[in-house]
């Protein structure tokens, strides 16, 4: 593999600034690293973390990795006619914002900050202050990397089910569906 591993030891916490803990984090520049790094885990396994924005400790991973997705943050793609965008999971909200408004879009889902990444309020399944209901409902399709030997994820939502009976949830498992 060409790409480099700038891996460091970092002191990680969230945003309460709690309990922090030291992990070894990656950042990759490209899929081919982070599917190296989520296929091939350490004893402690592997996560995925943006902009550290957790409430509790869910971007950290003591003694373990960290795949920081900072500098995975590309729009892809915008259709204006669909209503549909494509970006990178460490697109931060506000630069989704940025992108967006001067288009007179506006996501359907935007938490009290708008410093967190898609991949965040994809996996803590965010809601926002609209009464929209949550992130995951927006969803139309996402790619998911996973760590060997781990089941696949779930079928993707029926769309024809109205979000109040939602079919499955993203977000922590703690979360009802």
């Amino acid at each position: 593999m060409t790409v480099s591993d700038p891996a460091t030891t970092q002191l990680l916490s969230g945003w309460g600034r709690t309990a922090p803990t030291l992990a070894t984090v990656h950042r990759p520049d490209d899929l081919e690293h982070i599917v190296s790094r989520v296929t091939s885990p350490g004893a402690r396994g592997v996560i995925a973390r943006g902009l550290g924005r957790s409430y509790g400790d869910a971007a950290q991973n003591a003694g373990g990795d960290v795949v920081s997705l900072r500098h995975l943050d590309a729009v892809l793609d915008i259709d204006v006619d669909k209503g549909t965008v494509t970006v990178e999971s460490g697109v931060s909200l506000d630069r989704l914002l940025r992108t967006l408004l001067p288009l007179g879009w506006f996501p359907m889902v935007i938490p009290g900050t708008s410093h967190v990444t898609v991949g965040g309020a994809i996996s803590s399944d965010i809601h926002g202050k609209f009464r929209h209901g949550p992130f995951a409902d927006y969803l139309q399709s996402i790619r998911i990397g996973r760590p060997a030997g781990r089941p696949p994820p779930s079928d993707p939502p029926d769309r024809a089910t109205p979000p109040e009976a939602p079919t499955r949830r993203a977000g922590p498992p703690w979360r009802p569906p």
